[in-house]
């Protein structure tokens, strides 16, 4: 992958590769951030926001889980990210002119307690493909372990990449490094939630991944902001991490690394456009983008129908204001 900041082009925009979010729940993208930590471990957390028959989770519930995927990818792709890694299920919504890219070659578990039969699931993962699991998403004994649990049931080698990782101690970092498996960091959920952020010591290849809405208001542009991340986090590191193939195709053009993009290219198709730019394309493709603003940030021009995307999803949220990381959609 070539240099993150290089090759001014488009009227003084740098051109660079396009982000990759290396940890995101997709369909979780119009929810609020919901709790109130920090918790002992992810599973306090979910026990105390997971309340199906109450609002707000009863009311975006509603919103079907294919318009809920369509804004998480929005909600990615207004970031200047190209690729995201969705730990779910993939979905036929996926292949259906989807914003962004989603990584589809890679095995994954939830997490070793609630993953079912991790070990099945590591060996059904095909070894040139990356097994992804959170672990250690916590800040007590139970989160500490269970890399040790992982190791014992086999599902620990080079292929492995954990997210969160809080909870390890020295020794579980060893162990980590030994294994030469990688590690996906989500630092602002981390510190909502548990009160702290994992710390990958020398020798553990990382990446850098924004987690769902539930636990992370705004985006990945928000992410490098607070993290004063490197472009390698969200580019090279991430594609080693991932495994995936270079693609030249995927580009953005924006201000500087971490700024908003204003112009988003995905397999050589443009996916975004700042409304000033539209000139660089001809006219017939002008007619498929269609303007997008989140809250303060400059409208931009997307490939995608947003006046009856909010037509559909406000059939479900009625009056309720329409959120995409932490902003108004309008």
């Amino acid at each position: 992958m070539s240099s993150c900041c290089s090759t001014p082009n488009l009227s003084g925009l740098n051109r660079m590769p396009g982000l990759i979010n290396a940890h995101d729940h997709l369909h979780f993208a119009l929810f609020p951030r919901l709790g109130s930590g920090p918790y002992a471990n992810a599973t306090e957390w979910a026990r105390d926001i997971y309340h199906p028959d109450r609002d707000p989770v009863r009311l975006h519930r509603q919103v079907p889980k294919h318009l809920r995927l369509i804004w998480g990818g929005l909600r990615n792709l207004c970031a200047g990210v190209t690729t995201v890694c969705h730990h779910d299920e993939y979905h036929p919504v996926f292949d259906q002119d989807f914003p962004v890219r989603v990584v589809k070659d890679f095995g994954w578990a939830h997490s070793i307690a609630f993953g079912g039969d991790v070990r099945a699931r590591f060996e059904a993962t095909p070894p040139d493909q990356p097994f992804v699991i959170h672990l250690g998403e916590g800040t007590d004994a139970c989160a500490e372990q269970e890399i040790f649990k992982l190791s014992e049931i086999g599902a620990l080698d080079r292929r492995t990449v954990l997210v969160h990782t809080v909870g390890l101690s020295a020794e579980g970092w060893d162990l980590v490094r030994d294994a030469g498996a990688s590690v996906i960091r989500c630092p602002r959920s981390n510190l909502f939630t548990l009160g702290r952020t994992a710390e990958p010591p020398a020798g553990v290849p990382w990446a850098l991944g924004t987690d769902s809405s539930l636990t992370t208001e705004g985006d990945l542009l928000d992410e490098i902001a607070a993290s004063d991340a490197s472009c390698e986090l969200v580019g090279a590191n991430a594609a080693r991490v991932l495994r995936l193939p270079d693609r030249p195709d995927d580009w953005i053009a924006a201000d500087r690394f971490g700024a908003p993009p204003k112009l988003v290219v995905i397999g050589g198709r443009v996916q975004l456009i700042d409304p000033k730019i539209t000139i660089l394309l001809p006219a017939e493709q002008r007619r498929q983008f269609y303007p997008l603003t989140m809250g303060d940030r400059p409208t931009v021009l997307v490939r995608y129908n947003i006046p009856q995307l909010l037509e559909d999803t406000r059939s479900y949220l009625g009056s309720e204001p329409i959120r995409l990381a932490g902003r108004e959609i309008f």
